[in-house]
């Protein structure tokens, strides 16, 4: 059927600060959200992204998809029913988004072509629905599941199903993955990302208990979850992480950051241990970090451009509130090679409260032309919002 486009978007200002043009992507009167930041939802080409959509970010069990072209800033919805509102997963900027249907079918998603291919329909009612992340040769799905009963249990699994041989199979078990945010190595996917909340456990009937202070770490395992190597994040070679990592190109290397502490509610400081960042990169095995240092920036969310040379991050500065209100939230740049950065958006307009929608999730397109960040600007209603790089921006961080 033919495609129908619309137009959502809307000029909004340019950055005071670095003269960045921000453009409101989406505008309809339901909660819009950019996916996540750490494996970007966009074409290789940088000129589309894919956009969710639902009513209720937390209680809703679907959702739809949209894709956004930006250099014509037009937008299309590609599947108005799809399980989840954050059941969407891919291999960064691939372009080839996955999804499954309520009646249990798993759908490839062509950004570049805008068409829809049915890959495998889970005829067990019973079976988990995978998904998480994606091998960039685009035959492996990997995702987690819950194993209550036998040797170990309760424990956590790690799952792949094969899209070659339509087959899934354990390839690892761990007892504190509770959130792992799997992710391939983007550009060979020969290893796998896994986090991994030291403190959290399952109880027998399925639920999770803290039975110590959370201290988040990192590891990696490789595709047929052999092989395991700690980075040195969290205890005791750092502060416990965020939850928020990627890889770093063909590296091999991990960016990360890590938490603050917080003397009172309204101020904030870095690790002692690492005075002057709480953004870090490690290959599996190291001993300790390589910290960026950025002392006026406390970093939460991270995401590495697809060439391996620059990140983003959004910056929540030292003191949380200023004047007596929340201080805004700030977009930042850096460059890993020469340990350059600037402020990209000096105000998000985004809330960062408890509600996942509310983040900024922000990641750099394919092209490294524009910044994608979601924001509740005004309405409060979560809309995803892109930034586009100055002239001469990146060219100053070389």
């Amino acid at each position: 059927m033919p495609v129908q486009w619309g137009q959502e978007s809307c000029d909004r200002y340019d950055d005071p600060v670095s003269g960045a043009r921000v453009i409101q992507l989406t505008s309809a009167a339901m909660i819009s959200n950019n996916i996540y930041g750490e494996q970007p939802y966009a074409s290789p080409d940088g000129k589309r992204i894919m956009i969710a959509r639902c009513n209720d970010f937390v209680f809703d069990e679907y959702g739809s998809l949209l894709v956004h072209e930006l250099d014509s800033l037009r937008i299309t919805m590609v599947a108005r029913k799809m399980v989840g509102v954050r059941g969407i997963f891919n291999s960064a900027w691939s372009g080839l988004i996955y999804y499954w249907t309520e009646d249990r079918r798993l759908m490839r998603f062509n950004m570049m072509t805008l068409e829809t291919e049915e890959v495998y329909q889970e005829e067990d009612p019973t079976a988990p629905l995978i998904g998480g992340t994606v091998s960039p040769d685009q035959r492996y799905i990997v995702g987690m599941k819950t194993r209550l009963e036998g040797p170990g249990a309760p424990i956590f699994q790690v799952i792949r199903f094969d899209l070659q041989k339509k087959i899934c199979e354990v390839i690892f078990e761990h007892p504190e993955i509770c959130n792992p945010h799997l992710q391939f190595n983007p550009i060979d996917g020969e290893h796998i990302l896994v986090q991994n909340n030291r403190g959290t456990r399952l109880e027998p009937d399925g639920s999770l208990f803290n039975y110590k202070p959370v201290d988040g770490t990192l590891f990696v395992i490789d595709k047929d979850g052999k092989n395991l190597q700690y980075l040195p994040a969290g205890s005791p070679a750092t502060a416990g992480i965020t939850g928020h990592e990627c890889f770093v190109g063909d590296t091999g290397r991990v960016l990360y950051s890590v938490s603050w502490n917080g003397s009172n509610e309204h101020c904030f400081a870095f690790d002692s241990r690492y005075p002057t960042g709480n953004i870090f990169t490690a290959k599996p095995g190291d001993t300790e970090p390589t910290v960026f240092e950025m002392p006026e920036h406390l970093c939460n969310h991270v995401c590495v451009s697809r060439c391996g040379r620059y990140f983003v991050a959004d910056s929540h500065g030292h003191a949380i509130f200023k004047d007596g209100r929340l201080k805004a939230v700030s977009l930042v740049i850096g460059n890993l090679e020469t340990s350059k950065y600037r402020v990209l958006v000096q105000d998000s307009w985004c809330s960062g409260g408890g509600n996942q929608c509310s983040h900024t999730h922000q990641y750099l397109t394919a092209d490294n032309r524009y910044v994608i960040y979601n924001a509740d600007m005004y309405t409060g209603i979560p809309q995803v919002f892109a930034a586009r790089i100055p002239e001469g921006f990146l060219a100053s961080l070389d």
